[in-house]
C-alpha cells in the first residue's frame, strides 16, 4: 500500500509542483504585447499570470465534482451535473479573471462570487422546479449546492492566492500552505503508524489515532517553521508584524492553523465516503485512490491559509501601526 502510494504520488506531487514553479517563473518574463485586434486585451499579460495554476487547480476541481456527484448519486439523489459543473469551473476561474482585468472595473470584490453562488442557487431552483417538479426536490438542491460550494467555492481560494498576491510570492505562499498541509498528513501517518495506540474516530476513520494527530500538528510546526524561516530570507514570504503574530510565532500558528484544518479537510472527506459506503472517492489515481483522497486536505485548509495572509496579517499590521503612533 505504501509502495504504491508513493509510486504514483511522487511523480503526481512533482508534475503539480513544476506546473506551479513555472506559473511563478512565467510571472517573470517580460511580458509579451499581443493584443487581440478590436479589443484593448493583451493575451501576452493573462498568459504569463496565474494561467497554470488555474488550470491546475480547474482540473482537480472539476474532477471532484465528478466523484461528489457520484457519491450523491450513489445514496438516491439527482444532483444537476452539468451545472454543478459550470459554476464550480466560474468559482476557480473568476480570480483569475478578476486580477488580470483592468482594476478599475471592481472585479476583485469578494462579492462577485457570492453572486455567482446565488445564480447557482436559482438556476438549480429553476431546473429542479421545471424537470423535477418536487421529487426530492430538498436532497437534489442540497447536494447540488453543496457540491458546488465544495468543489468550487473552496477550491477557488488556491486560484485567489495565487492571483491577489500576483507572481512569484503567490506561488511561493501557495506551495508552502499546500506543502505544510500535506506533510501533516504524512506526519500522522508515520507517527500514527508507529506509536499510535489510542483510536480517533473509529467508525468514520480507523486507522486514525490521537497519536498520529498529534505527530501530523508537531510536523506541520515543524515544516512551517523550517520552510516558512527559509521564504522569509528570500524576501518570497513577506515579513510577519510584530506582536503575536511576529517571527517565529506567526509561523508558528500558522503551522498549527494548518495541521488542524488539514485533518478536519481529511475527516470532512472520510465522513462523505463514509455515507457513500466507498473506500476510495474512485480509481482515477492508481494507489492513492480519487481526486479527492488527495485534494481533501488542501480543500479546507487553503481558505484559512489565504484569510491568514491576505487579511489577518495586514490587518494586524495596520493595527501595529496605530498603537505605535498612539
Amino acid at each position: 500500500m505504501v509502495r504504491e502510494r508513493l509510486a504514483m504520488g511522487i511523480p503526481l506531487s512533482t508534475a503539480i509542483l513544476l506546473l506551479l514553479i513555472a506559473d511563478g517563473y512565467l510571472s517573470t518574463l517580460p511580458t509579451p504585447q499581443w493584443y487581440v485586434p478590436g479589443f484593448d486585451v493583451n493575451l501576452g499579460w493573462w498568459l504569463l499570470n496565474g494561467v497554470l495554476v488555474t488550470i491546475v487547480t480547474l482540473v482537480l476541481s472539476l474532477l471532484t465534482t465528478r466523484e461528489l456527484v457520484r457519491f450523491a448519486k450513489g445514496r438516491g439523489y439527482q444532483p444537476f451535473s452539468m451545472l454543478a459543473q459550470i459554476f464550480v469551473a466560474g468559482l476557480v476561474v473568476g480570480p483569475y479573471f478578476a486580477f488580470n482585468a483592468d482594476p478599475h472595473l471592481g472585479l476583485q470584490d469578494e462579492g462577485w462570487g457570492m453572486l455567482w453562488l446565488a445564480c447557482a442557487v436559482g438556476t438549480a431552483f429553476f431546473i429542479q422546479a421545471v424537470w423535477l417538479k418536487t421529487e426530492k426536490a430538498i436532497g437534489n438542491l442540497a447536494t447540488t449546492i453543496f457540491i458546488i460550494f465544495y468543489a468550487g467555492g473552496l477550491a477557488g481560494f488556491m486560484t485567489k492566492m495565487r492571483m491577489e498576491f500576483r507572481g512569484s510570492e503567490g506561488i511561493a505562499l501557495l506551495i508552502f500552505t499546500i506543502f505544510v498541509v500535506k506533510m501533516t498528513d504524512t506526519g500522522a501517518f508515520f507517527v500514527g503508524k508507529t506509536f499510535g495506540r489510542h483510536k480517533m474516530i473509529p467508525w468514520l476513520s480507523p486507522k486514525k489515532t490521537w497519536e498520529g494527530f498529534v505527530g501530523g500538528i508537531l510536523v506541520a510546526t515543524l515544516c512551517s517553521v523550517l520552510l516558512g524561516s527559509y521564504l522569509q530570507s528570500t524576501d518570497l514570504l513577506r515579513e510577519l508584524p510584530p506582536g503575536v503574530l511576529g517571527y517565529p510565532w506567526g509561523l508558528v500558528i500558522f503551522g498549527i492553523l494548518m495541521g488542524m484544518f488539514s485533518v478536519a479537510g481529511d475527516l470532512s472527506a472520510s465522513l462523505l465516503k463514509r455515507d457513500a459506503a466507498v473506500q476510495d472517492s474512485g480509481a482515477t489515481l492508481q494507489g492513492l485512490g480519487g481526486v479527492l483522497d488527495v485534494f481533501d486536505s488542501p480543500l479546507i485548509a487553503v481558505p484559512p491559509a489565504w484569510f491568514f495572509w491576505a487579511r489577518l496579517v495586514p490587518m494586524l499590521e495596520e493595527l501595529g501601526r496605530l498603537f505605535s503612533r498612539g
